[in-house]
Parts: structure tokens; sequence; C-alpha cells
């Protein structure tokens, strides 16, 4: 979505301002503000959209891990099992891309949806978890 933003400079104006984060003051433990983790799921996506949306710009957004290459983040921790999660099922899905058509109807049934809207769904869902692979590059995890 944000690679096709018809409006790119007021994206990169609004994006500071934008709060994406499932836990946004978790950082109160560490002292911080209100402020994106940058490790949930609603931050990662986050992350990869912006990274692909807003090149050759960098995202401006603060996260209290701004680096998830930095170190191996921990998989016993809250840190690492979103990324650790996501890691799994884009492995899981370059394997087999054809499981897209099933993982799909994970979330509830798709059954009134046509084949090929079904087909375009599946798309979609191979395309998001590329673009979070590209995030993810890179980026180690590991039980504590």
């Amino acid at each position: 979505m944000a690679e096709g933003c018809a409006n790119p400079v007021l994206l990169r104006q609004l994006t500071p301002a934008s709060l994406s984060c499932a836990s946004p003051t978790k950082g109160r433990w560490q002292s911080l503000g209100t402020q994106h983790c940058g490790y949930c799921l609603p931050c990662l996506i986050r992350r990869a959209a912006l990274l692909k949306g807003l090149r050759p710009d960098t995202d401006p957004t603060v996260y209290t891990v701004p680096d998830l290459t930095a170190r191996a983040l921990d998989t016993r921790q809250s840190e690492g099992v979103q990324v650790r999660s996501f890691q799994l099922a884009i492995e899981r899905l370059r394997a087999r891309p054809a499981l897209a058509r099933i993982l799909i109807h994970k979330p509830g049934p798709l059954f009134d949806e046509s084949p090929q809207r079904q087909a375009a769904l599946a798309d979609v869902y191979l395309r998001g978890l590329e673009e979070v692979g590209a995030l993810l590059t890179g980026v180690r995890t590991r039980p504590g």
C-alpha cells in the first residue's frame, strides 16, 4: 500500500505522526514514551511496507528495537516471537507456494468468493509475506 500511495509526499510527511504498534507503551519499562516497539506483528508489517514504499528514503519511525539485525532476537521474549513466526511462514511458502491457496482460509472460510478472487487473495498473501521477508533478510532469531 505504501508503494502504491497516490500522494507519496504526504505519506512521508505523515509517517512519523502515525501509530501502528500493538503495544506502544511497552517501552515504559525502559523509561521510554509512547512509540513503536518495532517487533510486533503490526510493526513488522509497517516496517516492511515502508521499507519498500518509501524508497529511496528510509523509514523515519522511531522503534524501540531500531535495528532488527544488530543482534539475535530471543524467541522466548516478545521481541523474537513474531519475527520467528514470520520467518517460519516465509520459509514454508517459499518451499511450497501453492499452500497460499489453502492458508488464506485459516482465518475463516472464503466459500462465497470466486476461484479467481481466492487466487488473487492468495497472491496478496504471498506478496505480503515476501515483503516482510525482505525486511527480515539478515535477521537472526534463537531461543535465549
